[in-house]
């Protein structure tokens, strides 16, 4: 004879055992990210947007079911600031006008965050120190803070949000960090007006994402150094590197 159904009380039971499985893994997780915290060190990098991607990449090649994408990469970037990078060092992230929403998605609720009218405020902040990230609208038309990143020692690019995304990009953030490879990535310079055409020239798959007056930023597919070959046989006067992302996950 076939096994009898479970009860609704035996299923809830083994509900409450994954609840407490999960529970237990979340705890050992947290003491394992203390332990890579020691072995870094205090001068060592504590914030590696492209390891996250390359993470939550090979989550999502293996994610199954009915539980949506944006769920899970959710639920995995709390643990990732809040029981990882907010562990290892004082993380405050400061938001421009009408980004919030994307930000907290992002950067979870365990993080502080300080709201800024503009975009520039948001770069003068990550500058100076007064925040660690930062998060901008997406370059455009209407708001040139990205010349910003051209000066020296400014933040850089390094995140596109939303993660999970069906379109274009609505806002990015930047950092004091390296732009690292995830193995699909975008890679962003300021260079003269007209500078996307002599970087396609150069064997650069680029295009113009947005201009202010005699400077444009250009978008190259996949990662490029700044001392990359192709930029110096560019023949541009100026090309300075703003760093990149990560490609995002697609919904599908």
């Amino acid at each position: 004879m076939p096994a009898p159904a479970p009860t609704l009380d035996e299923i809830r039971a083994e509900i409450d055992r994954i609840d407490q499985a999960v529970h237990d893994l979340l705890m050992q997780r947290v003491e394992v990210v203390r332990r890579v915290a020691r072995v870094k060190g205090a001068s060592a990098p504590k914030w590696r947007p492209a390891r996250e991607a390359v993470l939550l990449r090979r989550l999502a090649s293996r994610h199954k079911g009915e539980m949506p994408l944006g769920v899970l990469v959710r639920i995995w970037r709390e643990m990732i600031v809040g029981g990882s990078l907010a562990l290892q060092e004082a993380v405050t992230v400061s938001v421009a006008e009408g980004t919030w929403d994307l930000a907290r998605d992002h950067f979870g609720s365990a993080v502080p965050f300080k709201a800024r009218k503009s975009a520039a405020q948001v770069v003068r902040d990550v500058a100076s120190g007064k925040a660690t990230i930062g998060v901008v609208p997406a370059p455009g038309a209407s708001d040139a803070w990205w010349t910003l990143l051209a000066a020296k020692d400014a933040p850089k690019i390094v995140v596109m949000l939303p993660f999970v995304a069906a379109g274009k990009a609505r806002a990015v953030a930047i950092a004091r960090v390296t732009f690292e490879p995830s193995g699909s990535d975008r890679s962003l310079f300021v260079v003269d007006a007209g500078g996307s055409a002599l970087l396609k020239k150069a064997g650069l798959p680029a295009r113009k994402i947005a201009r202010d007056g005699k400077r444009e930023l250009a978008e190259v597919e996949g990662f490029v150094g700044a001392d990359d070959e192709r930029l110096r046989n560019s023949k541009l006067r100026s090309v300075v590197a703003v760093g990149g992302y990560a490609d995002p996950l697609s919904k599908s």
